[in-house]
């Protein structure tokens, strides 16, 4: 008797033991239940093997598992958060790969002026802000470009004289690579018929000889180095007010590009202070006149990837809208000019050698064939120098390249990072600046993807807006938002358009590859950080117009909701 009731005792702890197994074995470890679960999506995951999933859970700051809603149901838990997506879309976090992210936060501070359309428009609202300010203190501005006015010529600074003639005013081009100066500004700027530009820039004169009040590139610095700065607590705001903005429209990050120890201190303060839900990958600007201090100082990540510092700019040329981008031949809109070294290959192999033997990622303004010829011939010497197997140097912009050097970008291994509202907002008048055979190397998506490079996506704003829903839209039509051209601008126009899963991955995993972090980021992987974006639809399968009516539901950033449309 007694031996019967263990052997029963026995064989009903086994069963037990054996039911027990078999739930918990059904079930994740009490560690990996998710702290929360987005669920009845479509989740694209960016991954190698293109993965789209239904669901996707998320534990701390990273993303625990993708897959189906019932493989990914086994990691919830009793305090796990979910949420019922509905049928809506998500993608990894979205990065703009070149954007000028203390720039725009300033331009908040200032009269906007895209999408104006005369100077004497520009001139109206320089009145009532001078009204508005007082007498003689500055008056600020960004965003014209002349070639949206009925005449398509620079202004000249006496509208803005008589619209402010007590004070200074100063207004940065579209592409920050001119400004407009009225004579008050140049009065206190000290700039007469007898200046002369600087190295890189330019002032534009008037048949007399007399300063117009535009100054391009390099010249910028005369009048703007006496522009008052805003203070170290209003740029915090005014960074944070960036920053939220970004976040509204699907960005989690940007690679900001020029800065020096000011923005890396504000930055900085802002993590610490627990304000900064955001990615910043920050590149050091190469006029800066203690970069090799900060070079020596290695690279550095405040913020547990929040902030980091690790890449160098450089500058070759200027902008394709003030003819300050350098090129090969003469402008066929201006036979007398090529455009402007802002730094020659000399220099630009100096900086660039300096920069690698720091262990920093080197990333070049170049606009004109001219100035990615230049760039990729320094790029070649810096890289004989000093031997970089990984280094992923960069070109930014790249907008127009000789043939010849299309191929030199997978050779050397060169990262194009490009714009893709750039050529829809360009092209109706860049035709006329270098003619119809060069304009075949312009924005060439195409040509550079077929040649095994990636090309990291993103706006270059405040020149274009910070919606990344522009960029994909333009990657895959080449048009502009109102649908426009519907004929070709040459007949290769359209050849050139990327897929939706290439424009996809520009904002995202060639985004971080970009900035060496393709191992954590870029992509809705197990171990990667929990940054990504709700769609209200899917983006990869809506007709294209769509894409820019594609509503922002919600974005996460290291697994905390950084927006959410409440609408």
């Amino acid at each position: 008797m007694k031996s019967g009731y263990h052997a029963g005792l026995m064989l009903l702890l086994a069963a037990t033991a054996a039911l027990t197994l078999l739930f918990f074995g059904c079930q994740p470890a009490v560690e990996q239940q998710a702290d929360l679960i987005l669920h009845n999506g479509t989740v694209y995951t960016v991954s190698e093997d293109w993965k789209i999933a239904s669901a996707i859970a998320v534990k701390g700051n990273k993303i625990l598992a993708t897959g189906s809603d019932e493989e990914i149901e086994a990691y919830a838990g009793p305090d796990t958060r979910k949420i019922d997506l509905e049928g809506k879309t998500v993608v990894p976090g979205l990065i703009d790969a070149h954007a000028h992210l203390t720039g725009y936060a300033s331009s908040l501070d200032q009269l906007d002026l895209v999408g104006t359309s005369s100077a004497e428009e520009i001139a109206e609202m320089v009145k009532s802000k001078a009204a508005e300010v007082g007498r003689h203190n500055w008056v600020t501005g960004r965003g014209w470009d002349q070639n949206d006015w009925p005449v398509k010529v620079f202004p000249n600074h006496l509208v803005l004289d008589q619209a402010a003639p007590e004070n200074p005013v100063v207004l940065t081009r579209i592409d920050g690579h001119a400004s407009w100066a009225n004579a008050k500004a140049m009065e206190l700027a000290g700039v007469t018929r007898d200046t002369q530009a600087p190295p890189g820039g330019e002032i534009i004169l008037d048949e007399r000889a007399n300063p117009t009040g535009i100054f391009v590139d390099a010249a910028q610095g005369l009048i703007r180095r006496h522009v008052p700065s805003s203070s170290p607590e209003r740029l915090k705001e005014l960074a944070l007010q960036a920053v939220n903005n970004c976040l509204a429209v699907g960005l989690t990050g940007v690679h900001d590009m020029g800065g020096g120890p000011a923005q890396i201190d504000m930055y900085r303060e802002l993590i610490e202070e627990g304000r900064f839900p955001f990615r910043v990958y920050f590149n050091l600007s190469a006029s800066l006149p203690n970069l090799d201090e900060l070079l020596a100082e290695g690279q550095q990540n405040f913020g547990d990837g929040k902030f980091v510092v690790r890449s160098v700019k450089c500058f070759a040329d200027g902008a394709l809208g003030s003819r300050g981008a350098l090129m090969l031949e003469p402008y066929s809109d201006r036979p007398d000019s090529t455009g402007l070294v802002v730094n020659s290959q000399e220099v630009l192999t100096d900086q660039a050698t300096r920069a690698l033997r720091a262990g920093f990622q080197v990333s070049t303004h170049a606009i004109g064939d001219g100035g990615n010829h230049i760039t990729l011939n320094a790029y070649e010497a810096a890289l004989k120098a000093v031997p970089t197997e990984d280094h992923r140097m960069r070109i930014e912009h790249a907008q127009i390249i000789a043939p010849d050097d299309i191929p030199r970008f997978a050779e050397i291994g060169v990262l194009p990072s490009m714009q893709p509202t750039h050529c829809t907002s360009d092209l109706p008048w860049a035709i006329d600046r270098v003619g119809t055979e060069r304009i075949k190397g312009a924005y060439a998506w195409r040509q550079l993807l077929d040649t095994g490079v990636i090309i990291p996506s993103g706006s270059d704003f405040p020149v274009e807006l910070i919606d990344p829903r522009l960029g994909l839209y333009a990657a895959v039509t080449r048009k502009h938002p109102d649908g426009t051209p519907a004929e070709p601008y040459y007949p290769e126009h359209f050849q050139e358009v990327m897929t939706r899963e290439e424009a996809l991955k520009g904002f995202t995993i060639w985004a971080a590859y970009a900035a060496f972090a393709e191992d954590w980021l870029g992509s809705l992987e197990p171990g990667k950080r929990a940054d990504l974006v709700v769609f209200d639809r899917d983006i990869l399968k809506v007709e294209p117009g769509e894409i820019l009516e594609a509503a922002i539901v919600m974005t996460m950033v290291d697994g905390e909701i950084a927006y959410e449309n409440k609408q």
